[in-house]
């Protein structure tokens, strides 16, 4: 399959896209940035706020998938108004140009931050949650992915042939960075912001292609995370230390288990996460 894909020279984008080209896929990237040497498939450099150049490049390529990874990646860094504004018109862009050039299946990388629950002083009802439970957020990045997948439901309502994937990345560490996991065991509560949860990039990049690989039907949203937490405590004593207040926790949810529900993506492509800051080698013999 002819895949476009978006931020492919960004961390968890280069992970895509050699991925997707293992499977097969002939991957075409577009960024702002050119990617690095060696690199699989082919490279248009355009700004996706521009719906011009992204028709264009559709013209040019005919793709028949598209994984949709490019955002300003961070709630911080960015003003909050361009933030926002780059997310939600690259996004519109995208889908739209997608739905009129008649894609098929099309992955978007949606965030952990859209459920609100990272935003706000509120604990969730119950720990794990999944897809169904969120909150309103003033975040302006959490904002901006949350209307990604309401951008999503617009076009395949317009669109009923094409599928669309929301994946809700979590955290995202590269392979040879899990040195920001130790900081964070070793500088509690720091990470408590997304409840010590991540996904290594390599995770990231078996999603998009299990989702681009699978089937579905209209706008489906799936959380992605690692199995397990980044800490060495056990999670509900980690929350309640934090919080100051005991969380509920489902019955048998293990100590060093994940606060986010994955198990819906599971069933419905088959992919679980594999890595862990615990089966890595020990970060001085990297």
């Amino acid at each position: 399959m002819k895949v476009i894909v978006t931020g492919g020279s960004g961390r968890a984008g280069t992970f895509a896209v050699r991925e997707l080209d293992k499977a097969g896929h002939t991957v075409v990237n577009l960024d702002t940035q050119r990617p690095p040497e060696g690199l699989p498939g082919s490279f248009i450099q355009l700004d996706l706020t521009d719906a011009g150049e992204v028709y264009d490049a559709f013209a040019q390529t005919k793709p028949e998938g598209v994984c949709h990874l490019a955002a300003n990646p961070s709630p911080e860094g960015f003003p909050r108004q361009q933030t926002f504004a780059n997310n939600v018109m690259s996004t519109y862009n995208l889908m739209q140009a997608a739905g009129d050039s008649g894609v098929r299946r099309l992955i978007y990388a949606s965030s952990e931050m859209a459920t609100g629950w990272l935003t706000t002083d509120a604990l969730p009802p119950q720990f794990p949650f999944d897809e169904q439970q969120r909150v309103d957020t003033p975040n302006a990045y959490a904002l901006s992915k949350y209307m990604g997948e309401v951008i999503a439901n617009s076009l395949v309502a317009r669109y009923p042939e094409m599928a669309i994937c929301s994946l809700r990345i979590n955290n995202v560490i590269l392979p040879d960075r899990y040195d920001i996991l130790q900081h964070r065991r070793d500088n509690f509560p720091e990470g408590g912001g997304n409840f010590w949860s991540y996904i290594d990039a390599r995770d990231v990049a078996t999603a998009f292609r299990a989702a681009l690989d699978g089937q579905s039907q209209g706008h489906e949203v799936y959380l992605i995370a690692a199995a397990d937490t980044c800490l060495d405590i056990p999670i509900q004593e980690a929350v309640e230390r934090m919080r100051g207040t005991p969380a509920r926790f489902a019955p048998g949810h293990g100590p060093f288990q994940s606060v986010f529900d994955c198990r819906k993506i599971e069933r419905a492509f088959g992919w679980k996460a594999e890595q862990s800051w615990r089966n890595q080698p020990p970060l001085a013999a990297r």
